[in-house]
């Protein structure tokens, strides 16, 4: 009766973790930049209850015979999309293709992120949702006005005065996207399945050009959402009742003991 609740209990979580990866991409439908979370679940590692070559009577017993203890969760991806909306603000930046922005997190190391909704802090440096620094850092003069070009520079404008290039936006494509952990705030860190990632200027060394005035939408698809919700419902309301059946027959094999 234990391997049956074993895995009936690993069942529950691990479906547990499905219903949170379909809520968590539901209510980031409309985030610009998300990467929708994909997870894969297997089966856990065999336990063998009988070797092979076991003899039962004259009979030798070939192969090994085992059961498999319940499931676990084995990949949780984010999925990014390449599609994006025109906003009409100049202060917006769409990613194409492979690329995200580099910036620095509170404690000093270096996260990634596909959201273009860029802004100055009070001293003027650019930031991404949260105050987050962008990488190489970008400082426009107070007071100025401020566009992206598709090739990243960064034009500013004090009153009376012509455009001139204060920064240059820059692009660090990752090998692997899918390798990146979720740290929240639509930011991504670097696992060693993402890969080193490079970092070039919009338009060279396989970067595409940005799109300005415009901004990536989220990777979630609620028809995905939807059908993946139904599943993950089923299939943990079914571990559940196979928990409870196990506990059934505990409970019955203790009162014929007893």
């Amino acid at each position: 009766m234990f391997s049956i609740m074993t895995s009936a209990a690993s069942g529950l979580e691990s479906q547990n973790y499905w219903l949170n990866a379909v809520a968590t991409n539901t209510a980031n439908n409309q985030t610009p930049g998300f990467g929708r979370r994909v997870t894969m679940i297997a089966s856990a590692s065999g336990n063998t209850i009988r070797s092979a070559g076991t003899t039962v009577g004259r009979q030798v017993i070939q192969p090994s015979l085992g059961v498999t203890p319940g499931a676990y969760l084995a990949q949780d991806s984010p999925i990014f999309s390449n599609q994006f909306i025109s906003t009409s603000n100049a202060h917006d930046v769409a990613i194409v293709g492979n690329g995200f922005l580099a910036v620095k997190t509170g404690n000093g190391t270096v996260a990634y992120t596909r959201a273009g909704l860029l802004q100055q802090d009070s001293q003027g440096h650019l930031v991404v949702p949260g105050g987050y620094l962008l990488q190489p850092p970008v400082n426009i003069p107070l007071g100025a006005s401020w566009n992206i070009t598709s090739g990243g520079k960064v034009m500013a404008a004090l009153p009376g005065q012509n455009a001139r290039q204060v920064g240059q936006l820059k692009l660090a494509l990752i090998p692997n996207p899918g390798g990146l952990n979720a740290l929240g705030q639509n930011l991504y860190g670097l696992t060693p399945a993402a890969g080193t990632p490079v970092m070039t200027n919009p338009g060279q060394n396989g970067a595409q050009l940005l799109q300005p005035s415009a901004l990536n939408t989220s990777g979630v698809n609620m028809a995905s959402a939807m059908t993946d919700m139904i599943q993950a419902q089923q299939a943990y309301q079914m571990n559940a009742k196979m928990l409870a059946v196990s506990q059934s027959l505990d409970k019955g094999l203790s009162q014929i003991v007893t």
